[in-house]
């Protein structure tokens, strides 16, 4: 069995358990599609683009999450990565659409950031957003030639990562603002540092590094795993509450996570001085997730819908604590399927045992 067997395992269980309308399905895809091109599968790749097509058309007038309306119901990342990489050239009008209504329409805090859509929670921001958004602008703003794209996903990036990044243990709060009173939440939420890292990890790898941000990127990458590291447990999961051992291990966040990590040891945006100590991390990592991951695609210990969570919206670590795990998750599937494409890659180029031996080289 390999990591891409896996991978489509944990794909095939998610398709029985969504109705594909959520913002997770775009995480999926995304991974699957990128799967695809990594592998040359033209099989796969069809098949995403299958799932693709309703997006396209406009027959999905509504997606799950604060940028259901603008970018996901297209098909966000998914869409874009494909785009950009010329397997959906169908996509074009689309993804010029979807752009220009996010950065016409959405809601702004006073720095410009992309905010909470509604009145309730007007001029929160939150770290989740940078996935939805940034990749997508980056992406969408390459393949059109559109210099604007590219600067907002820019300055979405940084300025979100200015306002969340907790320079005392550089990790991010999820949110900030919540209550009106520009106060960020108390602790660190592992899928909000993951949402962060897949985000900076994508515009590493396809930002020019010739733009004048590209500096400040790389440094807010290097800086948030940093952070993460500091966290990993000994069987190499991250929690939760990111501080609170005694939390449960949680799987979404664990992915991302390990997907940054994974695209820095093969890009070489994870210095080379450092190189020895995250390979050593992501191999402990990857061993000790798939342990939650069942040979048929079942992905347990994946944290349910949570934003700020706690009675008075604080986000405290005991808030996050005793938010729960689902089995089946809806956010369980696209952080496995996004490590599990890349982890497929390094095993071929041989910088990572192949899946069956990963078991049987355990650390010294």
């Amino acid at each position: 069995m390999t990591y891409k067997d896996v991978a489509s395992s944990v794909w095939k269980q998610y398709k029985k358990h969504s109705d594909f309308r959520s913002y997770c399905t775009v995480l999926a895809m995304q991974g699957m599609a990128r799967l695809s091109k990594l592998v040359d599968d033209a099989e796969m790749r069809k098949e995403i683009i299958a799932c693709l097509q309703p997006f396209l058309k406009g027959e999905v007038p509504d997606v799950i999450g604060a940028y259901g309306k603008t970018v996901y119901r297209f098909g966000g990342n998914a869409s874009a990565f494909l785009f950009l990489r010329g397997f959906l050239p169908e996509a074009k009008e689309v993804m010029l659409h979807s752009a220009e209504l996010l950065c016409n329409t959405q809601p702004r805090d006073r720095e410009g950031l992309f905010s909470w859509p509604h009145p309730a929670n007007k001029g929160m921001i939150w770290i989740d957003s940078v996935f939805g958004v940034c990749p997508f602008l980056l992406w969408t703003g390459l393949a059109l030639g559109r210099q604007d794209f590219i600067d907002e996903s820019v300055k979405q990036m940084l300025g979100h990562h200015r306002r969340l990044f907790d320079t005392s243990c550089k990790l991010y709060w999820q949110a900030r603002n919540v209550l009106g009173d520009d106060r960020p939440v108390v602790s660190h939420w592992s899928r909000g540092n993951g949402w962060g890292l897949l985000a900076l990890a994508e515009m590493v790898y396809d930002l020019p590094k010739d733009h004048s941000g590209y500096g400040g990127i790389l440094q807010a990458y290097r800086d948030v795993l940093e952070g993460c590291l500091a966290c990993q447990d000994a069987d190499g999961m991250w929690h939760q509450a990111m501080e609170t051992p005694s939390s449960y291990a949680e799987t979404s966040g664990t992915g991302l996570i390990l997907y940054a990590i994974s695209r820095g040891l093969k890009n070489g945006a994870i210095a080379p001085e450092d190189y020895e100590k995250f390979h050593k991390a992501y191999l402990k990592g990857l061993r000790g997730d798939l342990r939650y991951v069942s040979l048929d695609g079942s992905v347990f210990h994946a944290s349910t819908s949570c934003l700020a969570p706690g009675p008075e919206r604080r986000g405290t670590a005991e808030d996050y604590v005793s938010h729960p795990w689902a089995l089946h998750d809806e956010h369980a599937a696209g952080p496995q399927i996004m490590m599990l494409s890349q982890a497929e890659i390094l095993a071929r180029q041989g910088k990572i045992p192949e899946l069956e031996k990963l078991f049987d080289e355990q650390e010294s």
